[in-house]
């Protein structure tokens, strides 16, 4: 149930944003509304959260930042659980698009993220 309450396809559209942008203001934004969005929700299930945090964890890297300095103090602004969330699934070293679902693909706009869960065979 990827996404509880928020609008579908929030994190893609937000971090494929900020990476087209190269734009490290573009990601704290749309990190903020991910972050705002899923503290809302009703229910959570921390597998849902690892989704959505990780097309913005990989942009943070790509911009050459540090998530945890650059995501870190915004995923704290919202509720407890998803601060905990992420500061569990940042220090991970098996997390790579593909593992969460992601891939990266090519469009008139630039690179972006998209969500294929089963991944094509």
């Amino acid at each position: 149930m990827k996404g509880g309450g928020r609008e579908p396809g929030l994190d893609a559209k937000e971090a494929s944003a900020a990476l087209q942008e190269r734009s490290p203001e573009r990601l704290r934004l749309g990190f903020g509304r991910l972050v705002e969005a899923e503290s809302k929700s009703p229910g959570w299930d921390p597998r849902d959260a690892m989704i959505s945090l990780a097309p913005f964890i990989d942009c943070a890297r790509r911009l050459g930042l540090d998530p945890v300095a650059v995501l870190g103090p915004i995923a704290h602004t919202g509720a407890e659980w998803f601060g905990q969330a992420f500061d569990a699934f940042v220090i991970r070293s098996d997390v790579t698009l593909a593992a969460f679902g992601w891939s990266l693909v090519a469009t008139p706009n630039g690179p972006a993220y998209r969500f294929a869960w089963p991944p094509d065979p």
